[in-house]
This record gives structure tokens, sequence and C-alpha cells, in this order.
């Protein structure tokens, strides 16, 4: 990146601001969504999809299959097991601490901050480009899981379970509290990339954090993202013994409650962010 091209100052600042978020939600999308970088990403995201609809095409061929309602739980520990940890974690930390940590590395950083932008803009615009580059793969991977883990099924038993049944809500429940998976992870991811030279650290230690909140007492569980995650999920992994711990959160918070700690503490996390970016100077000698 040569030069960030800032629009010309309409008259209103507030004006000013979002066309400046806006330049930089288009340059950083630009970015985020053609990379050689991502791929892993991609793959991580489509991954569970491809084994689902692999799984739906082999029953179709043997014609035996397990029942909707073992399916439905099998879905439900995939989401659980696979999306809420390792794959929605790790993709947001290589999305949202590369947009600032990428461009110390790459040695682009100081184009932005030479711009007349103010660093809670630009803060804004990157934290927007990740969330949507994040949402946009992992909200379609769980899409396309959630319709390859049924699609062998006959229509009429899909109809009944989809339309008068709790499918479609269901489907809606697994979008949405990926997406805020992804806006909760992102803030977080976009502070620790601004706040340490190596985010990759703390990064891991948190997982490490948000892994045990399944054998912490109910104070502590709320000290956590995945605790509001978990208490939204629609259907509980039918899982015994050991396994269970990944099933349905105990002590579960209302899904408003939830919502709501999800924003503030998303929206805390960018002002975090955009506190230390406002302090922070350009080194790349040491980076």
């Amino acid at each position: 990146m040569s030069s960030v091209a800032m629009p010309a100052p309409p008259a209103s600042g507030s004006n000013v601001w979002r066309s400046q978020a806006a330049s930089i939600l288009g340059v950083e999308l630009r970015k985020n969504f053609i990379t050689k970088r991502g791929f892993w990403i991609y793959l991580l995201a489509l991954a569970p999809a491809a084994i689902v609809w692999i799984h739906s095409i082999v029953v179709l061929k043997q014609g035996h299959s397990h029942g909707l309602e073992k399916d439905t739980e099998v879905m439900a520990g995939i989401f659980q097991m696979f999306f809420l940890r390792p794959a929605v974690y790790f993709g947001c930390v290589g999305i949202f601490t590369y947009l600032f940590r990428g461009e110390v590395v790459e040695r682009t950083l100081h184009y932005y901050f030479l711009a007349p932008v103010k660093r809670e803009v630009l803060v804004a615009g990157k934290y927007l480009a990740g969330l949507i580059t994040a949402s946009f793969f992992f909200c379609g991977s769980i899409a396309l899981t959630f319709m390859g883990m049924y699609a062998h099924f006959p229509a009429h038993e899909l109809r009944a379970f989809l339309i008068d049944g709790p499918g479609i809500g269901q489907f809606f429940a697994y979008i949405g509290i990926t997406a805020l998976a992804c806006m909760a992870y992102g803030a977080l991811f976009v502070w620790l990339g601004i706040r340490y030279k190596n985010p990759i650290i703390p990064a891991v230690s948190l997982l490490f954090w948000e892994s045990a909140n399944i054998l912490l007492p109910t104070w502590l569980k709320k000290f956590s993202i995945l605790y509001y995650l978990r208490s939204l999920t629609p259907v509980e992994p039918g899982y015994s013994g050991a396994a269970a711990l990944f099933g349905g959160v105990a002590d579960p918070v209302s899904a408003p409650v939830a919502v709501l700690s999800l924003v503030v503490i998303s929206a805390a996390l960018i002002f975090l962010a955009a506190k230390d970016l406002r302090t922070s100077e350009i080194s790349y000698s040491s980076d």
C-alpha cells in the first residue's frame, strides 16, 4: 500500500469521520478478502461444512440415517466444540490481530498515521472490515454446515423440522451467535494487536482461560466471552459423562443479558484499542 487516499472533507465533522471510516473500510476489505495469508482461515471455516456434506452424500447413497433428533445433537456438538472454540477463536486471531500488527510488519502503518484521520476512526474502520470478513466466512460456514447436516433427509421431514418445528429458529440462532462471537473476539484481538508486539502469546493464554470456563464457579464464568455465547446456544449436545462438560452451560444468563453483555464487552475493548492507538508510536526497527 503506497498511500491512503482520504476523501475531501465535507462541511460536517461527523460526515468527515463517516466518510473516512468508509474509505478505510473499503481499503481493508480488499486486503482481507484478497490475500494468500488468509488461506488457512478459509480452510478453517470450510472444513466442518465439507465434512458434513460428505457425510450427507454417504448417507444418501447408503440410505441409512440416525434421525433428525440425533443429527440435531451432532450439529449442536459441532457448533459448541468446533465453531465456538478453535474455529472462530483462531480465525479472529488471524484476521483481527493482523489489522494493525500486519501494517507494522509490512511497514505501512505510517501511511495511515500521516493521513488526516483520527485514530478512533482508523480503529473503527479496520474493526468493521475485520468483522465483515470474519462474519462472512464463519456465518457462511455455519449456514453451509447446517444445510449439509440435514440435506439427506426427505423433503416432508425437512419441512416439518424447519417450518413447523424449531429448525429455522436454530438456524438463525447459530448464525447470530457466530456473528456475536466474531464481534466480541474481534474486538479483543484488535486491542491485543495494538497493545502487544506479539499478540499471539496473550491470545493463547486467553484461550486456556476461555476453555477452562466450563470448570469455573459461576461468578468467574462471567469474566469469559464464551460463557455468554454458550448461554445463547439453542440446543444442548446429547453427551454424557465427561463429554457433557462441552454441552449446555450451567446457570446461563438470559438471552437479552447475554447479548447486551457481549455488546458492552466489545465496545469496551474497542475503546481500549482506540485509547492505546492514540498514544502509540511507530517503530519498525524492533518488529
